[in-house]
């Protein structure tokens, strides 16, 4: 077994390019692989901004030789009557390149068949890596990629040098004019030297690399770097708070290092949102923080050389940053001389979306949505009338910050900046802090509003958006979503399922696409809505299972409570369905409950969908007494159901059903002649089946282990 050792050396490579880059290396070299029969002992990757590495162990010199079988024309037509072949035979023969001793005759499901039997020897895998690797390169995607030489070949950044080394051969590959060879270059800075590499040993390439001021290996360099960035917070009682920016360095340097560097104390009154800002995104910058939270006026920048020229580096990181806090410093100044108020009037000239408006109109909507929602949470005692006014409140100023130079400078403030101007303009706390925490949850990890009326005018903000969308079309494909309407349902889901908020869907997204002009200009648009909101509630039905489901419900679960006859339309009432079926089916009574509710479904399905069940046609004592049971049960279940004790009503309904279901249907023949008597069977046992799944979940759908789903 050999090794490989493939390098692609190239012009300084963008931090977030990489690690995407070195997945698709790994998948693509993985594919190749195994469509050459070439067996892998295990593959890694890994990179820096100016190469990306594949390194491969244990590959087989040379493929494994296969025999192959290929049909050719039937026995009748390649052999005449005496077993000769044919010109059809033969021409066959020579069609594959065999000799006529390699034919052979085999019986099919179809007849008898003329074979060519093709033993294909085992390429040098030397041989096949040229294809494979060259694959590779052609094939890495890249969010923008350069062309250059004018032959074809894009790629993040103009590549200059290939290193390929399979043992100690080098690789014939080549692209652009660049031979692979047995070379490595340094750090261009501290070394510049180029490093020959005598075979594939991945850690005596390490090894080299390193001496030359490379740390190659990005796992490696990340923990070098946290130890560093570490080292010099410690001091302050602080430490690294942001992982994903730490990601993003490693892939900045190739020697770790890092410096702390400082501001003038002065900027300190700027809000600290604003200074943390400034530094991560537009500098990669990490803020110092005391261990209770309070900015210092000292940070640390990542360093991709040795401190021999620091000052210099400290010098022209603390210049930079200073004219980046001026800036906003003069914007925070300006911007509060306006008050957010008598912003919302000027949002008429911020577009929205076209066909809908402006920003101006986009918060009437929010303002109309979150008055809609305040007034179904208040009925239900799930908001005070004194939050309700916050809410209004609130939602009016929600969008006002957009128009600040702040925002413009720096839009992952917008919301953060109209807290804070919010603040200097005297407006409740309640209002300032629904302003800033009604865009959340930003991303997957972000928590939901902290308050109710920031989670009642996020609510209206995401509906909003989610319903602009789909009436023009611009709805999620695949992995396409430019609006993020998949974050907005998720933050939707989640703020209905922690608060307990007792909403119904269709009824908002009905509201929602009322206000939209599209349809309040016309009232004979019910059926082009109705329509629309089909279609939202399919996203969200899709959403709920993709979300549970990631969460690690399983998918039979899920599918039985999302076709329940309660469905999903109260989404907090359909997680606490699935969080009780997911409960209870560890119970040791669990398959008896599935399995009353599976039997009266498949047949209860059959019944006409008009009638009710005639006592005075029963004719045997076993469905007498099945109605008796259900008559005596049916009212305290369904109070449990009411009262949302999804649990207990669900052991009631095993504790009353099991016995006599199962005596019912081994004594009772249901599907007799006379038409009355089987109808009336039919919708007793429809009656007991949608007792439970009408309100809590089609157990039809659950698969029980060994055995297809129940429906079946």
């Amino acid at each position: 077994m050999t090794d490989l050792l493939f390098e692609i050396g190239a012009e300084e490579i963008p931090a977030s390019y990489i690690t995407p880059a070195l997945d698709q290396m790994k998948v693509l070299f993985a594919e190749g692989a195994k469509k050459h029969r070439l067996e892998i002992h295990s593959l890694y990757c890994t990179g820096t901004p100016r190469r990306l590495t594949l390194f491969a162990k244990g590959l087989p010199q040379k493929q494994e030789s296969i025999t192959e079988e290929i049909q050719g024309p039937s026995a009748a037509i390649a052999l005449d009557k005496a077993g000769n072949f044919t010109k059809a035979g033969l021409g066959f023969a020579r069609s594959q390149g065999v000799e006529i001793n390699n034919l052979l005759v085999k019986k099919t499901a179809k007849g008898e068949y003329c074979f060519a039997i093709k033993k294909i020897a085992g390429r040098e895998t030397l041989h096949i890596l040229p294809e494979i690797l060259t694959e590779i390169i052609k094939n890495i995607s890249f969010p923008k990629s350069m062309k250059w030489k004018e032959n074809g070949l894009f790629f993040a950044r103009p590549i200059r040098s290939l290193l390929v080394l399979f043992g100690d051969k080098v690789v014939p590959v080549e692209v652009n004019g660049i031979k692979a060879d047995k070379f490595a270059f340094g750090h261009p800075f501290l070394s510049g030297k180029r490093i020959e590499i005598p075979e594939a040993d991945w850690d005596l390439y390490k090894q080299l690399l390193k001496q030359e001021k490379v740390t190659v290996d990005m796992a490696e360099r990340r923990g070098a770097l946290r130890t560093k960035i570490t080292d010099l917070m410690t001091p302050y009682g602080a430490s690294i708070d942001d992982e994903e920016l730490l990601d993003e360095v490693t892939n900045l340097v190739e020697y770790p290092n890092a410096i702390e560097c400082k501001f003038d104390e002065e900027f300190l009154d700027i809000p600290a949102d604003v200074i943390e800002t400034a530094m991560k995104e537009h500098q990669r910058y990490f803020p110092i923080k005391k261990s209770d939270g309070k900015l210092l006026n000292k940070f640390i920048t990542a360093l991709n050389r040795d401190e021999s020229n620091a000052n210099t580096t400290i010098r022209g990181n603390e210049r930079v940053l200073r004219a980046r806090l001026s800036d906003a410093r003069f914007f925070w100044k300006e911007d509060r001389k306006t008050p957010l108020e008598k912003r919302v009037e000027d949002l008429k000239n911020l577009a929205f979306l076209a066909k809908l408006g402006n920003y101006y109109d986009r918060t009437n909507r929010i303002v109309d949505l979150s008055n809609f929602l305040s007034h179904r949470l208040t009925n239900f005692g799930t908001l005070t009338i004194e939050d309700a006014a916050l809410v209004k409140r609130a939602s009016l100023l929600c969008k006002a910050d957009l128009l600040t130079q702040m925002v413009g400078e720096f839009p992952s403030l917008q919301g953060i900046m109209g807290r804070e101007y919010a603040e200097w303009d005297g407006e409740n706390p309640s209002v300032t802090s629904a302003i800033a925490e009604h865009y959340r949850p930003r991303f997957a990890a972000d928590s939901i509003p902290a308050s109710k009326i920031g989670a009642v005018v996020g609510l209206a903000d995401k509906f909003d958006t989610i319903c602009s969308c789909f009436v023009l079309g611009l709805i999620p494909t695949g992995s396409q979503d430019p609006y993020s309407l998949r974050r907005h349902a998720y933050g939707i889901i989640r703020i209905l399922e922690e608060y307990g908020f007792t909403l119904e869907l269709k009824e908002i997204l009905s509201q929602a696409l009322s206000l939209l002009p599209t349809f309040s200009e016309r009232n004979s648009e019910h059926t082009i809505r109705e329509k629309i909101v089909s279609g939202i509630k399919e996203f969200f039905r899709d959403r709920l299972f993709q979300i549970n489901i990631e969460r690690g419900c399983r998918h039979d679960l899920v599918n039985a409570v999302l076709n329940s006859g309660a469905g999903f339309d109260d989404i907090y009432d359909f997680s606490q369905r699935l969080k009780t079926l997911s409960g209870i089916s560890k119970e040791n009574w669990w398959h008896d409950l599935v399995t009353v509710v599976e039997r009266t479904f498949n047949i209860g399905k059959k019944a006409s969908s008009i009638g009710s069940v005639e006592e005075r046609i029963f004719t045997e004592p076993e469905e007498r007494q099945l109605w008796s049971v259900y008559k005596k049960n049916e009212a305290d279940i369904r109070k449990l159901i009411d009262g949302k004790r999804y649990e207990e009503a669900s052991y009631e309904y095993y504790d009353a059903f099991a016995k006599p279901v199962h005596t019912f249907f081994d004594r009772v023949f249901v599907n007799v002649e006379d038409e009355k008597i089987r109808n009336n069977r039919l919708l007793l046992l429809k009656e007991i089946n949608e007792l439970y799944s009408a309100k809590i979940a089609d157990l039809s759908q659950i698969i029980i282990p060994n055995n297809k789903p129940a429906s079946d």
